[in-house]
This record gives C-alpha cells, structure tokens and sequence, in this order.
C-alpha cells in the first residue's frame, strides 16, 4: 500500500495522466469538434444580434427623429443580444460563454454590429 502513494508513484501516475491528456487533445478529431462549437457559438451570437435588432433596435430607430441610438440605448442592445445568444445557444446545447470567452463576448458583438451596419 505504501508504493501506491509515495512520490515516485503519484509522479508517474502525474505522468502517465498528463500523456494521454495531450494525446487525447492533439487528435484532429477534438480539434474539429472544438472549433465546431466555437462556430456554433458565434452563430449564436449572430442570431442574437439579429433578433435584437430586429425587435427592439429597429423599433427604436423608427421612433427617432434622427434614427440614431442613445448610447444607453446601444448599452441596453448590446446586453438584449448578447442575453439572446446565450439564451438561443441554450437551445442549441451551447454554452456561448464557455466557447467564445466572457471577455471576447462584447468584442465579437461589437465586430458583428459592425458588421451589420456595413450591410445595411
């Protein structure tokens, strides 16, 4: 019982675990998986920024005399969409928050308004 947890063996068994772990994530099968999620996310957050602007951006838009968004009203969007990606990536057994990252979430939202705007 002694060998099973002296240093030597938890280091080996460190090792061991440590090697298959990066074995399992090098395989191109993990890859594509991963970054087909993280597709999926960002189509999430695609369809969360065209519902709100959809129902909530355009309708405001039309309200104003110069069409133009406070920027409490562009605040308020931003959060509408990006409730709306991580409700609509619920649907779809998506966590948007894990794939795409709590820090990138704003920047990716930013960049497909923009994106958007471009378009139209």
């Amino acid at each position: 019982m002694e060998n099973l947890v002296s240093e030597t063996s938890i280091t080996l068994l460190g090792a061991v675990f440590g090697a298959a772990w990066t074995f399992f994530k090098s395989q191109d099968w993990y890859q594509r998986a991963k970054e087909r999620r993280y597709a999926d996310a960002v189509t999430a957050l695609e369809a969360g920024v065209d519902q709100t602007y959809q129902t909530y951006v355009r309708a405001i838009k039309d309200a104003s005399e110069d069409g133009k968004l406070t920027a409490a009203e562009r605040r308020r969007a931003r959060e509408m969409a990006r409730d709306a990606a991580v409700s609509f990536g619920r649907t779809q057994g998506i966590d948007v928050i894990a794939e795409v990252g709590s820090d990138y979430i704003d920047l990716w939202i930013n960049r497909l308004v923009k994106k958007a705007k471009r378009e139209n």
